[in-house]
């Protein structure tokens, strides 16, 4: 039974807090519409991979990031200029159109795209941290090697389905009504302002904290 519990508790976070746009469900939307979903799962595939790793992280480390708040305020300053960074590449991105053999590729790099979304986003150690930390204190999860493995693998399974489910329905719903909302020039935009946005407010966030 805590299997199941500490399996659905991560599943269920993981799930709700992956459906409001983000660059990971909006790169796999785009890889869906353009290349495929099954080229899309792979994107998401290796964004989850990464994310396995960091939230593995923040459970089994959480009590030592207490202790030591010196760690967890590097890697919020570090995401800062990670997330610019991204922010200036994807706004700069030029389009251009793709060829027979991009419209129809025979390999594909997108696991490994996936991989480097994920690990740049840093903040994914503080934002599980945070859970895990609120859920070992009110005793929802149990410091065990084990039961904290079978949350975090609720959570990639809770991320997986929800990229799933938005880069099948919206290429199977919206794509085809309206193909521009999901070209790849308005979906670099997009992408683009939210690593601003996500780097504008993890800097007000220090600002803030520092002001405190």
């Amino acid at each position: 039974m805590l299997f199941i519990s500490h399996f659905f508790i991560g599943f269920i976070v993981s799930f709700l807090g992956t459906i409001p746009p983000s660059t990971f469900n909006l790169l796999a939307i785009k890889r869906a519409t353009s290349t495929g979903l099954r080229k899309a799962m792979l994107f998401a595939a290796g964004a989850v991979s990464v994310e396995f790793f960091y939230c593995f992280i923040a459970v089994i480390f959480s009590r030592y990031f207490l202790s030591h708040k010196s760690v967890a305020d590097f890697i919020e300053i570090v995401a800062v200029p990670a997330f610019l960074i991204l922010a200036y590449v994807f706004l700069t991105k030029k389009h251009k159109e793709p060829t027979e053999n991009e419209q129809h590729p025979k390999g594909s790099n997108d696991y490994a795209q996936g991989l480097f979304i994920g690990v740049i986003n840093f903040t994914q150690i503080t934002f599980w941290l945070g859970y895990s930390t609120y859920f070992i204190s009110t005793g929802w999860m149990k410091d065990d090697l084990l039961l904290m493995t079978t949350f975090v693998v609720g959570v990639c399974s809770g991320s997986m389905a929800m990229l799933f489910i938005y880069a099948y329905y919206c290429k199977k719903w919206f794509y085809g009504n309206a193909p521009s909302l999901f070209s790849e020039k308005m979906l670099n935009k997009v992408v683009g302002y939210i690593f601003l946005g996500l780097a504008l407010l993890q800097a007000g966030k220090l600002l803030w904290e520092w002001w405190k």
